[in-house]
């Protein structure tokens, strides 16, 4: 697949808490008896969706306690999933400098890799986080995309069906698994895993542009354009149907 659309796709790869008054100043002293309530608004900040708050949260603790695990771990995911790269690498490298054999933050510290585009760090750390904890579906699906990254394909693969082993019909799994099959050139097992994708529960809009893509990509452009006008406004739509026209205009590769 051309370098350009192949990068695109990976990007669409998934991957993996409030306090009246406001989130307390990061750089002050936290008291041990605020804590618990602390590292409580911050899971809620993330339940919400809400990763910056979780992170003021999580960081006031980390301050304190660093040692805290539950301070640490949040503080790396939140600052991920927030687009605090620089500073979850920071808090990564520290936490793994103490505790280099812990699956958690062996596994959180491979994903802040991996945002950060570099795969070749990111696979060491999350295969060690995977063989410690073989139940991770998480991991072992975020190992499954770093093998993407590097063009791993029957690596991926085998990666990402031992994560639908752990979590079967997994609708984040098989998304990605389906990406990972589009990368590699194999449109119809591309598609077959991103109808299944789309069928399990918890599929949200992403997973369904996702076949979409995946449809334009496999020359369904009927299809595609079906899927698009359904789930988007009229003008994004129309936008998005005209970039897929391009894509699918791109050469394609072998199977894999």
């Amino acid at each position: 697949m051309a370098g350009g659309m192949r990068w695109i796709i990976c990007g669409m790869l998934l991957a993996v808490a409030a306090c009246a008054g406001g989130p307390p100043d990061a750089g002050g002293p936290v008291p041990r008896d605020l804590t618990r309530p602390l590292l409580d608004a911050a899971t809620q900040a993330m339940a919400r969706g809400d990763a910056v708050t979780a992170a003021t949260y999580f960081r006031s603790v980390h301050a304190r306690e660093p040692d805290n695990a539950q301070a640490t771990l949040g503080l790396i995911e939140s600052l991920r999933v927030s687009g605090g790269l620089a500073e979850a690498r920071t808090v990564a490298e520290k936490a793994l400098a103490a505790k280099p054999d812990d699956p958690a933050l062996l596994a959180a510290a491979g994903k802040v890799w991996l945002a950060l585009g570099d795969a070749h760090t990111a696979v060491p750390l999350l295969e060690k986080a995977a063989a410690a904890d073989p139940r991770d579906w998480r991991t072992r699906s975020a190992l499954g995309i770093a093998y993407d990254r590097l063009g791993a394909w029957k690596k991926a693969d085998r990666s990402y069906r031992a994560a639908l082993a752990i979590a079967p019909e997994n609708a984040t799994v098989l998304n990605n698994f389906a990406l990972s099959r589009a990368m590699a050139g194999n449109f119809a097992a591309a598609r077959a895993l991103a109808q299944r994708a789309v069928a399990a529960a918890g599929a949200d809009l992403r997973v369904k542009q996702n076949l979409a893509l995946i449809d334009a990509l496999s020359g369904k452009m009927k299809e595609a354009e079906t899927l698009t006008r359904r789930d988007l406004p009229p003008a994004v739509a129309g936008a998005t149907i005209d970039y897929y026209r391009t894509l699918a205009a791109a050469p394609v590769p072998e199977h894999r």
